[in-house]
């Protein structure tokens, strides 16, 4: 019995639970820690068998072996969301019986940056493999990759949104309408349960967030978001390269529009309407060609004749400062620059002060003396793209060293 009194006052000095059972596996001791973890009360402890107090009943069967064998266990279990690993030792009683004497071990941190680490690594392998599958189309690689993880985490993976849209997963509409209103990295709760949305570009990712996980969440939803949006961002210039390979035929017709032509005017008039056919965001357009300090509108397309053979001195210019020798600069604020305008009246006419009013510009030089300004207008507020933008700087580069070998 001393040998149990000194490992009882040991016991109790420990900053883990701990107890000792008797032969039947019933409590005669417990320490604070356990009352703590277990939130209950010693009274309501003592002369419990383990298995009534945490629903387990294999951990009767351990205790057997422990006894049998008078050799020390070592097992896990999980309860209330805590990971403990539990080390069993068999002791000798006051009566000559063995009991069993254990300590648990909180290991949830452990457990939970294991779990997190072949989650991230789970996630890195699908995003790869969905990249290899998606062909360069967004949609197909967001759609595979959310098929893969819920495969695997069914219990996690929830629903998929697209533009606030549902897209695949369970159509549980109350998470849905919950998760549409949600447009940061957070959770919310619904029937009791605990979920996160991870809006990624135009997509939202609602994943269910077990109790037990809630403190990796924020650090899977960040890597998530980093690692979708790299892939997204591989797939975009998958698909500007692809644009921009299929038009470049289109752009060296353009240029061989010059042999059809008798003078720069009139090239630039049938060069204009076949570039509005390769920049789909184009409404309208003009091309100004700056000759002795004026600029003078040579080419629209869908303006009228008050546009077209326009001229404006060089000093009067709203967009030069904006706009570099053979560049192509796209102008978000192009209207409040015509609004200032000494022309402001006939642009107000022709819709270019509207704040959805987005040219993309791209600015030619000719030889020492000439620059050519081309203007493709959009007028609903929509950007143009990435392909739309390399395209136009390509034909902006070829155009210039073209023209400038006819100067000389």
């Amino acid at each position: 019995m001393r040998y149990l009194y000194f490992l009882q006052q040991f016991f109790e000095r420990l900053p883990a639970p701990a107890f000792i059972k008797d032969n039947k596996g019933r409590y005669l001791w417990i320490n604070k820690e356990l009352e703590n973890v277990l939130g209950l009360p010693e009274e309501k402890i003592i002369g419990k068998l383990e298995s009534e107090i945490f629903g387990i009943e294999e951990i009767e069967e351990i205790d057997r072996k422990v006894k049998r064998t008078r050799r020390n266990h070592s097992h896990e279990i999980v309860y209330n969301g805590r990971h403990y690993n539990i080390q069993r030792m068999p002791i000798r009683l006051g009566d000559g019986n063995y009991g069993v004497a254990g300590v648990m071990f909180d290991i949830t941190q452990k457990v939970l940056e294991q779990s997190l680490y072949k989650l991230l690594s789970f996630v890195e392998e699908k995003i790869m493999e969905a990249l290899g599958e998606a062909d360069g189309d967004i949609v197909t690689f967001v759609t595979s990759f959310s098929r893969k993880f819920h495969a695997q985490y069914p219990h996690v993976a929830v629903v998929l949104l697209m533009n606030n849209e549902y897209l695949i997963g369970t159509k549980d509409e109350k998470i849905i309408e919950k998760a549409k209103e949600i447009n940061e990295v957070k959770t919310f709760v619904h029937d009791k349960k605990t979920y996160q949305v991870v809006p990624i570009d135009r997509f939202k990712f609602v994943v269910h967030v077990p109790e037990h996980y809630t403190s990796m969440a924020k650090a899977m939803a960040g890597f998530l978001g980093s690692y979708v949006l790299a892939a997204l961002k591989v797939l975009e210039n998958q698909k500007v390269y692809k644009d921009v390979t299929e038009k470049l035929n289109s752009i060296t017709k353009i240029i061989e529009l010059w042999n059809k032509t008798q003078t720069l005017e009139e090239y630039l008039t049938l060069m204009l309407d076949e570039l509005v056919k390769v920049i789909p965001e184009t409404q309208k357009a003009s091309v100004w060609l700056l000759e002795n300090d004026e600029y003078k509108c040579v080419a629209v397309y869908n303006y009228d004749d008050e546009v077209k053979n326009l001229v404006i001195k060089a000093s009067e210019d709203s967009y030069g400062p904006h706009i570099g020798e053979n560049k192509v600069v796209e102008l978000l604020d192009a209207y409040k620059l015509n609004r200032e305008s000494k022309y402001k009246d006939l642009w107000e006419k022709t819709g270019v002060t509207s704040p959805n009013f987005i040219p993309l510009i791209g600015s030619v030089k000719v030889g020492d003396k000439k620059v050519i300004i081309i203007s493709l207008d959009n007028f609903e507020g929509s950007r143009f793209s990435e392909a739309s933008k390399k395209v136009l700087q390509i034909f902006v580069e070829l155009l210039s060293t073209f023209l400038s070998s006819k100067e000389k």
